[in-house]
Order: structure tokens, then sequence, then C-alpha cells
């Protein structure tokens, strides 16, 4: 059903000599990067047998995350299959996503961070996926994307912060499932229900703060990330604010309404702080955190569709 070719990033230079071969005959000889420390990352790029639309990179969300959208640490894997056996922490959400978006007629490309692996994640590796390293692999990954067709970048939950330290002056629109549209401490905050949470949210970001000087970057301050990224993190302006430079570029923001870990606040700030934007906004009915109505199992079908009618809308003709 469709073409593949699998990338084990590691040489101290890559060049994507068959990208070509499932890129509906583009050669694209870039130089992937020059620093070795991506020599154990992949990089997949699947695309249809027919005619292209375009190429859709998969952002990954704020947890480590496999090449097939996995979280590979087996205390979340055991916990879930316990306590949430549809849970999405235990499906392959961007191999599916990938195969319905080839389906639909879209390459896609996907990749995995510092450290992840199929079934474990390395934690020392992955201590050292600060802000600047998920920035600089990511700008690399786009600059395989060949060009002659739409580029979009698709982004899932804190992901959203990520995407919009591309150069997106090279993008023909973007996606954001879940974002975070102001700080990542505001999700935090959102989530807030009694007086009694507030003090331990409180306690808590007061004690994580207390340690920027003195902690490694490295540490992890959770299953999640490292303290470095969260710092660099907290240290940009608020999300929304780097769209602002690109008001003719198509926005799609979709946002389920029972997303019980972002905030569906979050989805209304895009648009309302960039009023003259072309921003669409999406909102689920019953839709969780990844786009699925029940429990927290997703729908990537549901997902890959609603992607592709909007991007039918907006792209012009040359693109579709």
């Amino acid at each position: 059903m469709f073409n593949r070719i699998t990338i084990t990033l590691n040489l101290v230079t890559l060049c994507v000599l068959c990208l070509g071969c499932s890129m509906n005959g583009i050669t694209q000889n870039k130089d992937f990067r020059s620093d070795t420390i991506y020599k154990n990352t992949e990089l997949i790029f699947d695309a249809p047998k027919g005619e292209s639309k375009g190429t859709v990179l998969l952002i990954h969300g704020t947890a480590p995350q496999n090449i097939d959208g996995r979280i590979p640490i087996d205390d979340i894997q055991k916990y879930f299959r316990k306590t949430d056996p549809f849970h999405y922490a235990l499906k392959n959400v961007y191999k599916e996503l990938s195969e319905n978006l080839n389906q639909l007629g879209w390459n896609t490309v996907r990749y995995t961070r510092l450290g992840v692996y199929n079934n474990k994640v390395d934690v020392e590796e992955y201590g050292k996926t600060d802000l600047k390293n998920i920035v600089d692999q990511l700008k690399s990954i786009w600059l395989t994307i060949p060009n002659n067709k739409p580029k979009i970048a698709f982004a899932w939950s804190g992901g959203s912060i990520h995407i919009l330290q591309l150069p997106l002056k090279e993008a023909d629109a973007i996606v954001i499932l879940g974002g975070i549209s102001t700080k990542r401490t505001d999700v935090y905050k959102l989530s807030v229900k009694t007086s009694e949470q507030q003090r331990e949210l409180d306690n808590y970001l007061s004690d994580v703060f207390a340690k920027k000087a003195k902690v490694s970057r490295t540490a992890m301050l959770s299953n999640d990330m490292p303290f470095g990224r969260f710092f660099d993190e907290d240290d940009l302006n608020e999300n929304w604010t780097y769209l602002k430079e690109y008001s003719q570029l198509p926005v799609l923001i979709l946002h389920g309404n029972a997303d019980t870990e972002v905030s569906l606040s979050q989805a209304s700030v895009w648009k309302d702080k960039l009023p003259h934007h072309r921003i669409d906004v999406i909102i689920k009915r019953n839709g969780n955190h990844a786009y699925g109505t029940t429990g927290n199992a997703p729908d990537m079908k549901d997902l890959a569709e609603t992607m592709n009618r909007w991007l039918s809308t907006v792209l012009l003709p040359k693109t579709i």
C-alpha cells in the first residue's frame, strides 16, 4: 500500500539520496546533521502509491515516543494496560496517523528523539533533549522535505511549542492538536480544581524553579522531559506570539472539548490574540487529548480525515 524508506542516522553527515524513490521522483541531497549526537535516531518517510499531495512532518508531543508514536516506558505501559487498556500511550498513534494520511494521498515523515528506542528509553541520552536539541533536529529534518509540493507541519500537545520554532516561512500550513497557546506552566495551572490542588501546585513549581541554578539540565523532571527542556521552554514568550509574523500562514487548531490534559481554553487564545491571521479552530465534541471520543482512546482516522478536508480547502491549486 505504501512506499517506505527507513533510515538509521548513524553517520556524521547523512545525505538522503533515496528520498526521491519515496517522494514521487524528487531527489533531495541534504546534509541532515554534521553533529553525531543524533546517530541513533530514526527517520521514516512514508508515501502513498499514487500521486502525492504533499508532505506532513509529524512532530512529537512532550513525552518520549518511539517511531510509531508509542511511549516505550515499562512503568507507563504496565500501568495503562492494567487501568486503561485503550489509552493512547499504549497505541502506535503516529504509525496509524501516518497510514491514514498515506491513504488520503499524503507523504509523511516520522522520527525518534535522542535516547528513544522501540521498546525502551535511555534516560541518560534522553536527558539531553533540551529545547535546542529538539529544535535543531526538527529543522534538519524539515530541510529534507521536498518543497515542490506543500510542506505541512503537524504537532501534538507539547510539540506545539516546538513547531513554532521552525522556519515557518517554508511551511504551506500547520496543524496543532491539543496544543499550548500560552505557557507550559499554564497547562498545570488550568488543571487545578481545588484550593488544595492550587497549594500543591504552587509548592511544586516553587520547588522546581528553586533548583534551576543547581540541578543538572539532563536530570529528569518527570518521565516526559529533563529539567533543561522545562527551563528552556519556560524562558520562551507565550507560544501564540511566535505566529505573529506569519499572518498568511494557514493554521488549523484542533482540540477536544473533553481534553483533560490541556485545557480547552488554550484553543481559543490563538484566534483571540491573532484575529487577522488565517487561523481556523475546530473543537471536537466529546474529543479527548488524542482526538478520540471514548475514554483516552485515540482516533487517528478521524484526525487524518479532518486534516485532509481542511488542507484541501486552504491550499492553492498548485499543491493538491
